[in-house]
């Protein structure tokens, strides 16, 4: 609110009290606003000017300012990161779960997306304030089935690896974004390339001729920086970028020999196909499971490569897994051929993940790894035949602790106000109440405008008392002369704050 006064009319009777001071002291630090706003006409002959009570935001210019915080409870301007200047109490809980395209909690959280088998774009988690710390629960995805047949006696069905399990403790900053991909699961596709799934993205396999089909290498879920470019994504450049990764299992083989399961996902190494244990080197001609430097080997040039599966290259075979280095794709040059891929590593390396642990895929049927968290149908590879394997999953779990109240940079600049003449000599009364501890001129800077805003004489304030007790409650005045300022009769205040928080309950521009 705003209110012009002269010699003969001074209402400052309206303004609010404040509910976080004491009544009476804010009363005694009101009656010396008013005093000093008096002096103005009767001490100093000024004849004109505007006492702005910050009941609302009417009198203030919103597009001008910047960093406006208004405390519309106890009518009052301050330059914090909280409207009281207090800090914010923590035990908040928070609960953010990621699917392949879908989300459980819209305010923090951005779905991925997924327009094609093995394609989209990845979602991302936007730290709440107070939440330093996450708890992470990650699945990867299966690889998909595959099988052989039907031909007679030697029809066979063969299984996609399971996605593997990590969790870890990742520490946070509130504001921070983070880059979600979700595993999604490897296809299995007669007489077609299958391709593997989105989430650094598994291998893809070469279709066959007849009915034999080979699986995809599963996708893997990972949280990573939000600056980080997946597909461009380079060893060792961009492993900083990576903060933890749960990884997708090998695509299954399509033949009636060989080791034709895919591997499981999961470990620091994964599973080369046929096997249950962590193998980086060829299962005869199954891919290796991918590790913590390099990828699973393939008997082709089929490797698995930083967060991606190696392709397959032949009919029938299965492909690798995703992973922070992908499983092996199976190649035709191997004996026997027709195999199924490696399955992708897990990586919980970066600095910022504690208390980390991971567990590779627990095959086709069991499910995925179970949590108290939760416990999902996810992370199981496909089932021997023709199905793809299933998709990952990620939980992210915290309870916020206190957030500090901070000071920001802050800048109030009044509506403009006309004067009657062309004034030469302002003078600003500031009703002010120290949170931090301010320093005059330096840390409240007052400047007067003529001219609606295009040029601004500092004002230099002075302490003029009335502080009341310990509540820093204070009135703050200054005078200037505003004569060598283009003429004009548009006037405005300006009051530029930082570095410590203050509350401005009130100006009062006065000239002549």
């Amino acid at each position: 609110m705003t209110t012009k006064i002269t010699s003969a009319n001074i209402d400052t009777t309206s303004v609010a009290t404040a509910t976080s001071a004491n009544i009476a002291n804010f009363n005694i630090a009101l009656l010396g606003f008013k005093m000093a706003i008096t002096e103005g006409l009767t001490v100093f002959n000024l004849i004109d000017g505007i006492v702005d009570e910050f009941e609302d935001e009417g009198g203030t210019d919103g597009s001008a300012s910047t960093n406006l915080l208004y405390n519309s409870t106890d009518d009052y301007y301050i330059n914090s990161s909280t409207p009281d200047g207090l800090s914010i109490p923590g035990c908040t809980p928070y609960s953010a779960g990621f699917a392949v395209t879908s989300i459980t909690e819209p305010d923090t959280s951005v779905a991925g997306t997924n327009p094609a088998q093995g394609s989209g774009a990845a979602g991302t988690f936007t730290v709440p304030s107070g939440l330093t710390s996450t708890s992470v629960f990650m699945w990867g995805a299966g690889g998909g089935g595959g099988s052989y047949g039907p031909f007679g006696p030697n029809d066979r069905t063969y299984a996609g690896g399971g996605g593997g399990f990590t969790t870890g403790t990742l520490a946070t900053s509130p504001g921070q974004v983070l880059k979600i991909d979700v595993a999604e699961g490897g296809a299995s596709t007669p007489a077609a390339a299958s391709v593997g799934g989105k989430g650094g993205k598994g291998g893809g396999s070469t279709p066959g001729a007849g009915d034999p089909r080979a699986g995809a290498g599963g996708g893997l879920s990972g949280i990573f920086a939000n600056s980080l470019t997946i597909a461009c994504a380079s060893y060792p450049s961009s492993v900083p970028q990576v903060y933890i990764v749960a990884s997708g299992g090998g695509g299954a083989g399509g033949a009636h020999v060989g080791p034709q399961d895919g591997g499981a996902g999961g470990g620091l190494t994964g599973d080369a196909a046929g096997q249950t244990t962590a193998q980086q080197t060829l299962n005869s001609a199954g891919g290796g499971g991918g590790g913590q430097t390099s990828g699973g080997q393939s008997d082709g040039p089929l490797t698995g490569t930083f967060l991606e599966g190696g392709n397959s290259n032949g009919g029938n075979m299965g492909a690798g897994g995703a992973g922070f280095f992908g499983g092996g794709g199976n190649s035709s040059s191997g004996t026997p051929a027709h195999g199924g891929g490696g399955g992708g590593s897990a990586y919980y390396g970066n600095p910022s993940v504690t208390s980390a642990s991971t567990s590779e895929g627990s095959g086709p049927t069991a499910g995925g790894q179970p949590n108290p968290n939760y416990s999902p149908t996810y992370a199981n590879g496909g089932p021997a035949g023709n199905n793809a394997g299933q998709d990952g999953y990620i939980l992210i779990t915290g309870t916020s602790g206190p957030t500090p109240a901070t000071a920001t940079s802050s800048t109030i600049i009044s509506d403009p106000f006309t004067s009657n003449t062309v004034p030469t000599t302002t003078r600003l009364v500031v009703f002010e109440e120290n949170v931090g501890s301010p320093t005059l001129n330096t840390d409240i800077i007052a400047s007067v405008s003529r001219n609606g805003g295009t040029n601004f004489t500092t004002v230099t304030l002075s302490d003029s008392g009335y502080i009341t007790g310990s509540s820093g409650q204070r009135i703050l005045t200054g005078q200037a002369t505003i004569s060598g300022q283009p003429s004009g009769q548009s006037m405005k205040w300006k009051l530029e704050l930082a570095n410590q928080t203050v509350k401005i309950h009130g100006v009062s521009l006065q000239w002549s």
